[in-house]
């Protein structure tokens, strides 16, 4: 019992750090302020989904600062394939939202890569694996 609690401790120590690169404490404006920290690194958020706007290839979100972060999906075919198989987008609904900041301009608005988003509920449901 005791050596099943210490190997338990010992899995948290370690697996805590690498959950997904997730900054839960950062939003976009610290991202934007302290840029060069950030930049081509893969970051892991949840924000809000706002909109998604087809004729100028946009998909935006928000943080909890209302701050918006705006990707520009004409040039991937990748999110355009995420897109028409996610239809379903909501908007207020949280999704964690994996993306690279490229570049940042003088108002502070971030230039990022989009990489991959999933609402933040279908990781909390129970599934059954298939045999």
């Amino acid at each position: 019992m005791r050596f099943s609690l210490i190997i338990l401790s010992i899995m948290i120590c370690v697996g805590v750090p690498n959950l997904n690169a997730s900054q839960s404490n950062l939003n976009l404006r610290q991202i934007a302020e302290n840029f060069d920290e950030h930049k081509d690194r893969e970051i892991t958020m949840n924000l809000r989904f706002k909109i998604l706007d087809n004729r100028s290839q946009n998909i935006i979100f928000y943080d909890l600062r209302n701050r918006d972060i705006v990707f520009n999906y004409s040039n991937n075919r990748a999110i355009r394939r995420l897109i028409r198989a996610n239809p379903l987008l909501h908007s207020g609904l949280i999704y964690e939202v994996k993306f690279i900041p490229r570049e940042v301009d003088e108002f502070l608005n971030i230039k990022a890569d989009l990489i991959n988003y999933e609402p933040i509920f279908l990781e909390r449901l129970p599934y059954e694996k298939a045999e």
